[in-house]
């Protein structure tokens, strides 16, 4: 994985307060903050897996409700191989 930079200014004594802290926790603040931004970046995998369930499930919903009302298209496997290769041809010279 590659590894990338935060720069952040603060106040001197924040500054002077979150060394001590890190101090008596016998780790330096690069690794506190280090271990923060982790933190904060698994909150927002989690959230954004939480969003896309939701997602997902309203598709499947409706998708449901369609077939229950009859409205769905049945295709064979070779008909959806070809809609498929057909839009992705149209998004590959960008005419979708």
């Amino acid at each position: 994985m590659m590894s990338s930079t935060i720069h952040f200014r603060i106040d001197e004594e924040t500054k002077r307060l979150a060394m001590q802290a890190a101090e008596r926790r016998q780790v330096s603040l690069t690794a506190l903050m280090r271990q923060r931004a982790e933190e904060l970046a698994a909150e927002e995998r989690r959230h954004q897996n939480s969003e896309h369930e939701g997602w997902l499930e309203v598709q499947i919903a409706q998708a449901f409700s369609r077939y229950e009302a009859g409205e769905g298209e049945y295709i064979s496997n070779d008909e959806m191989e070809n809609r498929m290769k057909a839009l992705k041809q149209r998004a590959t010279r960008g005419t979708l």
